[in-house]
Protein backbone atom coordinates (compact mmCIF):
# COMPACT_ATOMS: atom_id res chain seq x y z
CA UNK A 1 0.00 0.00 0.00
CA UNK A 2 1.52 3.46 -1.09
CA UNK A 3 2.00 5.90 1.95
CA UNK A 4 0.70 9.63 1.53
CA UNK A 5 2.65 12.88 3.16
CA UNK A 6 0.69 12.49 6.06
CA UNK A 7 1.63 8.64 6.55
CA UNK A 8 5.31 9.19 5.66
CA UNK A 9 5.19 12.12 8.16
CA UNK A 10 3.40 9.79 11.41
CA UNK A 11 5.98 7.15 10.68
CA UNK A 12 8.88 9.50 11.05
CA UNK A 13 7.35 10.59 14.31
CA UNK A 14 7.37 6.59 15.49
CA UNK A 15 10.79 6.30 14.43
CA UNK A 16 11.94 9.44 16.65
CA UNK A 17 10.06 8.21 19.63
CA UNK A 18 11.57 4.73 19.36
CA UNK A 19 15.00 6.49 18.70
CA UNK A 20 14.39 8.98 22.01
CA UNK A 21 13.54 5.68 24.11
CA UNK A 22 16.72 3.89 22.97
CA UNK A 23 18.90 7.21 23.38
CA UNK A 24 17.57 8.48 26.63
CA UNK A 25 17.90 7.09 30.37
CA UNK A 26 14.59 5.28 32.00
CA UNK A 27 13.24 7.30 34.58
CA UNK A 28 13.83 5.94 38.26
CA UNK A 29 10.47 4.59 39.76
CA UNK A 30 9.61 7.83 42.09
CA UNK A 31 9.90 6.75 45.62
CA UNK A 32 7.15 6.76 48.49
CA UNK A 33 7.75 8.44 51.55
CA UNK A 34 4.90 8.80 54.61
CA UNK A 35 3.16 11.94 54.33
CA UNK A 36 1.75 13.54 57.71
CA UNK A 37 -1.40 15.61 57.77
CA UNK A 38 -1.12 18.21 59.69
CA UNK A 39 -4.14 20.46 58.43
CA UNK A 40 -6.22 19.26 61.85
CA UNK A 41 -4.10 20.17 64.90
CA UNK A 42 -4.41 20.74 68.37
CA UNK A 43 -3.52 24.00 69.27
CA UNK A 44 -1.99 25.34 72.42
CA UNK A 45 -2.69 29.04 72.58
CA UNK A 46 -0.73 31.89 74.43
CA UNK A 47 -2.54 34.39 76.63
CA UNK A 48 -4.84 37.01 75.22
CA UNK A 49 -3.59 39.66 73.95
CA UNK A 50 -1.29 40.22 70.98
CA UNK A 51 1.67 38.28 72.00
CA UNK A 52 2.79 35.33 68.93
CA UNK A 53 5.42 33.44 67.89
CA UNK A 54 6.17 30.69 69.71
CA UNK A 55 9.82 29.94 67.52
CA UNK A 56 11.04 27.57 69.37
CA UNK A 57 9.99 24.51 71.28
CA UNK A 58 11.61 22.70 74.58
CA UNK A 59 10.99 20.07 77.22
CA UNK A 60 13.11 19.77 80.33
CA UNK A 61 14.62 16.53 81.54
CA UNK A 62 11.33 15.75 83.35
CA UNK A 63 9.71 16.19 80.02
CA UNK A 64 7.45 18.90 81.23
CA UNK A 65 6.50 21.46 78.71
CA UNK A 66 6.72 22.63 76.36
CA UNK A 67 8.81 25.99 76.79
CA UNK A 68 9.03 28.56 74.14
CA UNK A 69 10.15 31.90 73.39
CA UNK A 70 7.59 34.73 72.35
CA UNK A 71 7.44 37.96 70.89
CA UNK A 72 7.44 40.16 74.11
CA UNK A 73 10.75 38.82 74.76
CA UNK A 74 9.79 35.94 77.38
CA UNK A 75 10.01 32.22 77.60
CA UNK A 76 6.86 30.78 78.93
CA UNK A 77 5.93 27.20 79.92
CA UNK A 78 3.19 24.93 79.48
CA UNK A 79 1.68 23.89 82.32
CA UNK A 80 -1.49 21.90 81.02
CA UNK A 81 -4.72 22.70 79.77
CA UNK A 82 -5.93 23.89 83.45
CA UNK A 83 -2.89 26.46 84.07
CA UNK A 84 -2.07 26.97 80.19
CA UNK A 85 1.13 29.35 79.84
CA UNK A 86 3.13 30.51 83.11
CA UNK A 87 6.40 32.78 82.42
CA UNK A 88 9.53 30.84 83.51
CA UNK A 89 12.58 33.34 82.36
CA UNK A 90 13.02 36.76 80.83
CA UNK A 91 16.11 38.78 79.65
CA UNK A 92 17.74 41.69 81.60
CA UNK A 93 15.60 44.81 81.37
CA UNK A 94 12.31 43.15 80.75
CA UNK A 95 9.08 44.56 82.20
CA UNK A 96 5.88 44.08 81.21
CA UNK A 97 4.36 47.58 80.87
CA UNK A 98 7.57 48.02 78.36
CA UNK A 99 7.21 44.70 76.89
CA UNK A 100 3.92 44.38 75.85
CA UNK A 101 2.51 45.11 72.44
CA UNK A 102 -0.36 47.17 71.90
CA UNK A 103 -1.88 48.31 67.76
CA UNK A 104 0.07 51.53 68.42
CA UNK A 105 3.13 49.65 69.56
CA UNK A 106 3.48 46.69 67.87
CA UNK A 107 6.33 44.12 69.37
CA UNK A 108 8.68 44.49 66.43
CA UNK A 109 9.15 48.47 67.75
CA UNK A 110 10.36 47.11 71.13
CA UNK A 111 11.66 43.17 70.44
CA UNK A 112 15.59 45.20 70.75
CA UNK A 113 15.25 46.59 73.98
CA UNK A 114 12.90 43.49 75.19
CA UNK A 115 14.84 40.65 73.87
CA UNK A 116 13.39 37.73 71.03
CA UNK A 117 14.23 34.37 72.00
CA UNK A 118 14.56 32.08 69.37
CA UNK A 119 16.80 28.84 70.10
CA UNK A 120 15.91 27.08 73.44
CA UNK A 121 17.75 23.85 74.44
CA UNK A 122 17.93 22.19 77.65
CA UNK A 123 21.11 20.68 79.19
CA UNK A 124 18.99 17.59 80.79
CA UNK A 125 21.78 17.01 83.92
CA UNK A 126 22.04 20.35 85.36
CA UNK A 127 18.61 22.26 84.13
CA UNK A 128 19.92 24.88 82.58
CA UNK A 129 18.34 26.42 79.95
CA UNK A 130 20.34 28.01 77.21
CA UNK A 131 18.61 30.84 75.61
CA UNK A 132 19.80 31.85 71.98
CA UNK A 133 18.24 35.64 72.30
CA UNK A 134 18.16 37.51 68.82
CA UNK A 135 19.20 40.45 70.13
CA UNK A 136 20.92 40.16 73.83
CA UNK A 137 23.23 37.04 72.34
CA UNK A 138 23.50 33.68 74.08
CA UNK A 139 21.36 33.43 77.56
CA UNK A 140 21.69 31.01 80.68
CA UNK A 141 18.20 30.25 82.96
CA UNK A 142 19.06 28.36 86.04
CA UNK A 143 16.79 25.52 86.80
CA UNK A 144 12.89 27.05 88.10
CA UNK A 145 13.46 30.32 85.51
CA UNK A 146 13.88 33.70 86.59
CA UNK A 147 15.79 36.41 84.67
CA UNK A 148 18.06 35.15 82.71
CA UNK A 149 21.65 35.36 82.68
CA UNK A 150 23.85 36.48 79.38
CA UNK A 151 26.83 34.86 79.02
CA UNK A 152 27.94 35.78 75.13
CA UNK A 153 27.27 39.12 73.46
CA UNK A 154 30.28 39.17 71.37
CA UNK A 155 33.34 36.90 70.11
CA UNK A 156 36.53 37.62 68.45
CA UNK A 157 35.50 41.33 68.87
CA UNK A 158 32.57 40.97 66.86
CA UNK A 159 29.20 41.74 68.57
CA UNK A 160 26.54 39.18 68.05
CA UNK A 161 23.88 40.90 65.72
CA UNK A 162 21.15 37.88 65.12
CA UNK A 163 21.48 35.10 67.59
CA UNK A 164 19.72 31.93 66.15
CA UNK A 165 20.22 28.78 67.14
CA UNK A 166 21.47 26.44 70.16
CA UNK A 167 21.89 22.66 70.55
CA UNK A 168 23.74 21.82 73.69
CA UNK A 169 25.86 18.38 73.66
CA UNK A 170 24.61 16.78 76.78
CA UNK A 171 27.53 14.56 77.90
CA UNK A 172 30.01 17.35 77.89
CA UNK A 173 27.71 20.34 78.48
CA UNK A 174 29.06 22.24 75.24
CA UNK A 175 26.59 24.73 73.41
CA UNK A 176 27.08 25.20 69.53
CA UNK A 177 24.91 28.27 68.89
CA UNK A 178 24.86 30.29 65.80
CA UNK A 179 24.82 34.07 64.78
CA UNK A 180 23.05 34.38 61.46
CA UNK A 181 24.89 37.66 59.95
CA UNK A 182 27.08 39.77 61.21
CA UNK A 183 25.49 42.73 59.33
CA UNK A 184 21.83 42.59 59.79
CA UNK A 185 19.61 41.95 62.91
CA UNK A 186 16.58 39.91 63.40
CA UNK A 187 14.03 42.93 62.47
CA UNK A 188 15.91 42.70 58.95
CA UNK A 189 15.76 38.88 58.41
CA UNK A 190 14.55 39.83 54.74
CA UNK A 191 17.59 41.48 54.00
CA UNK A 192 19.94 38.34 55.19
CA UNK A 193 18.51 36.42 52.22
CA UNK A 194 18.01 39.11 49.80
CA UNK A 195 21.39 40.19 49.65
CA UNK A 196 22.71 36.40 50.33
CA UNK A 197 24.55 37.78 53.05
CA UNK A 198 27.73 34.92 54.05
CA UNK A 199 28.88 36.76 57.12
CA UNK A 200 27.09 34.03 59.86
CA UNK A 201 28.92 31.89 61.88
CA UNK A 202 28.97 29.15 64.24
CA UNK A 203 30.13 29.16 67.41
CA UNK A 204 31.12 27.21 70.98
CA UNK A 205 30.45 27.69 74.30
CA UNK A 206 32.23 26.06 76.96
CA UNK A 207 30.80 26.79 80.74
CA UNK A 208 33.16 25.01 82.54
CA UNK A 209 35.74 28.00 81.47
CA UNK A 210 33.52 30.52 79.80
CA UNK A 211 35.48 30.49 76.93
CA UNK A 212 34.00 30.71 73.68
CA UNK A 213 35.02 30.51 70.02
CA UNK A 214 34.26 30.59 66.51
CA UNK A 215 34.13 27.37 64.74
CA UNK A 216 32.98 28.35 61.10
CA UNK A 217 32.63 31.87 59.81
CA UNK A 218 31.50 32.83 56.58
CA UNK A 219 28.50 31.11 56.58
CA UNK A 220 25.32 31.92 54.27
CA UNK A 221 21.95 32.48 56.52
CA UNK A 222 23.10 29.54 59.34
CA UNK A 223 20.09 29.45 61.75
CA UNK A 224 19.03 26.33 63.30
CA UNK A 225 21.27 24.06 64.04
CA UNK A 226 21.11 19.96 65.79
CA UNK A 227 24.07 17.63 66.92
CA UNK A 228 23.98 13.80 65.55
CA UNK A 229 22.99 11.43 67.98
CA UNK A 230 27.01 9.97 67.85
CA UNK A 231 27.72 13.52 68.75
CA UNK A 232 30.33 13.68 65.61
CA UNK A 233 29.06 16.37 64.29
CA UNK A 234 26.45 18.73 63.85
CA UNK A 235 23.08 19.40 60.99
CA UNK A 236 23.02 23.34 60.38
CA UNK A 237 20.37 24.85 58.31
CA UNK A 238 21.36 26.98 55.40
CA UNK A 239 18.09 29.59 54.87
CA UNK A 240 18.65 31.56 52.11
CA UNK A 241 20.25 28.91 49.87
CA UNK A 242 17.95 26.40 51.40
CA UNK A 243 20.16 23.51 52.40
CA UNK A 244 21.55 21.77 55.20
CA UNK A 245 25.32 21.83 56.31
CA UNK A 246 27.06 19.51 58.04
CA UNK A 247 29.95 20.63 60.37
CA UNK A 248 32.20 17.81 62.02
CA UNK A 249 33.37 18.44 65.37
CA UNK A 250 35.07 14.59 66.01
CA UNK A 251 36.83 12.19 64.00
CA UNK A 252 39.50 12.70 61.06
CA UNK A 253 37.18 15.53 59.09
CA UNK A 254 36.88 17.55 62.34
CA UNK A 255 36.56 21.49 61.23
CA UNK A 256 35.46 20.90 57.90
CA UNK A 257 32.10 21.59 56.37
CA UNK A 258 29.80 20.20 53.90
CA UNK A 259 26.66 19.69 51.91
CA UNK A 260 24.56 17.30 53.63
CA UNK A 261 21.21 18.08 51.75
CA UNK A 262 19.38 20.51 49.09
CA UNK A 263 15.70 20.95 50.28
CA UNK A 264 12.77 22.22 48.46
CA UNK A 265 11.94 25.12 50.57
CA UNK A 266 13.66 27.91 53.28
CA UNK A 267 14.43 25.78 56.66
CA UNK A 268 14.32 27.22 60.23
CA UNK A 269 15.16 25.32 63.40
CA UNK A 270 16.50 21.74 63.37
CA UNK A 271 15.87 18.68 65.80
CA UNK A 272 16.75 15.15 65.89
CA UNK A 273 13.91 12.98 65.01
CA UNK A 274 15.08 10.35 67.86
CA UNK A 275 16.06 7.80 65.00
CA UNK A 276 19.61 8.69 63.66
CA UNK A 277 18.32 11.91 62.04
CA UNK A 278 16.60 15.40 61.54
CA UNK A 279 12.82 17.24 61.82
CA UNK A 280 13.68 20.22 59.84
CA UNK A 281 10.81 23.09 59.64
CA UNK A 282 10.37 24.53 56.56
CA UNK A 283 9.34 28.49 56.37
CA UNK A 284 7.55 28.50 53.08
CA UNK A 285 8.66 26.41 49.91
CA UNK A 286 11.32 27.46 47.27
CA UNK A 287 8.21 27.57 44.36
CA UNK A 288 5.29 28.54 46.60
CA UNK A 289 2.18 29.17 44.56
CA UNK A 290 -0.17 31.79 46.53
CA UNK A 291 -3.30 30.42 45.20
CA UNK A 292 -4.75 26.94 44.68
CA UNK A 293 -4.94 24.02 47.05
CA UNK A 294 -4.53 25.08 50.53
CA UNK A 295 -1.65 22.72 51.67
CA UNK A 296 2.08 23.27 51.31
CA UNK A 297 5.18 21.96 52.45
CA UNK A 298 5.93 22.39 56.45
CA UNK A 299 8.61 20.26 57.44
CA UNK A 300 10.94 17.05 56.56
CA UNK A 301 12.13 14.40 57.96
CA UNK A 302 15.67 13.74 56.98
CA UNK A 303 17.96 10.20 57.41
CA UNK A 304 21.41 10.46 58.57
CA UNK A 305 22.00 10.01 55.49
CA UNK A 306 20.71 13.23 54.36
CA UNK A 307 17.50 11.35 52.57
CA UNK A 308 13.49 12.71 52.89
CA UNK A 309 12.13 9.94 54.67
CA UNK A 310 8.97 11.55 55.68
CA UNK A 311 6.88 14.65 55.64
CA UNK A 312 4.50 17.03 56.66
CA UNK A 313 1.48 18.90 54.86
CA UNK A 314 -0.81 21.95 55.74
CA UNK A 315 -2.39 25.30 55.46
CA UNK A 316 -0.37 27.78 53.51
CA UNK A 317 -1.42 29.95 56.02
CA UNK A 318 1.01 27.95 58.66
CA UNK A 319 4.97 29.15 58.61
CA UNK A 320 6.56 26.80 61.03
CA UNK A 321 10.16 26.95 62.14
CA UNK A 322 10.58 24.13 64.90
CA UNK A 323 9.10 20.21 64.91
CA UNK A 324 9.88 18.47 67.92
CA UNK A 325 8.72 14.77 68.05
CA UNK A 326 7.90 13.34 71.53
CA UNK A 327 6.16 10.16 72.53
CA UNK A 328 3.14 8.76 71.21
CA UNK A 329 3.60 10.29 67.38
CA UNK A 330 2.94 13.65 68.96
CA UNK A 331 4.51 16.48 66.83
CA UNK A 332 5.07 20.06 68.41
CA UNK A 333 4.66 22.99 66.01
CA UNK A 334 6.30 26.21 66.72
CA UNK A 335 6.19 29.19 64.68
CA UNK A 336 7.28 32.81 64.37
CA UNK A 337 3.61 34.05 63.31
CA UNK A 338 1.00 32.17 65.03
CA UNK A 339 -0.29 32.70 68.57
CA UNK A 340 -0.18 29.25 69.75
CA UNK A 341 2.26 26.19 69.47
CA UNK A 342 0.62 23.03 67.38
CA UNK A 343 0.47 19.42 68.58
CA UNK A 344 0.34 17.18 65.55
CA UNK A 345 -0.41 13.67 66.14
CA UNK A 346 1.40 10.80 63.50
CA UNK A 347 -1.20 9.41 60.49
CA UNK A 348 1.16 9.24 57.80
CA UNK A 349 -0.15 8.28 54.04
CA UNK A 350 2.07 7.08 51.32
CA UNK A 351 2.96 9.77 48.92
CA UNK A 352 5.38 9.94 45.89
CA UNK A 353 8.61 12.49 45.64
CA UNK A 354 10.25 12.39 42.20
Amino acid sequence: MAIGTSGHAAAAMILVALLLQLILPIPAAAAAVPSIDARRTRHLPLPQGLLRGPESVAFDAKGQGPYSGVSDGRVLKWNGDALGWTTYTYGPGYSSEACTASVLRPETATESQCGRPLGLRFHLKSGYLYVADAYKGLMRVAPGGGEATVLVTEVDGAPLRFTNGVDVDQVTGEVYFTDSSMTYQRSQHEMVTRTGDSTGRLMRYDPRTGNVVVLQSGITYPNGLAMSADRTHLIISSTGPCKLLRYWIKGSKTGTMELFADLPGYPDNVRPDKRGGYWVALHREKNEVPFGVDSHLLALRISGEGQIVEEMRGHKSVRPTEIVERKGGRLFMGSVELPYVSVVTRKSTQIEIN
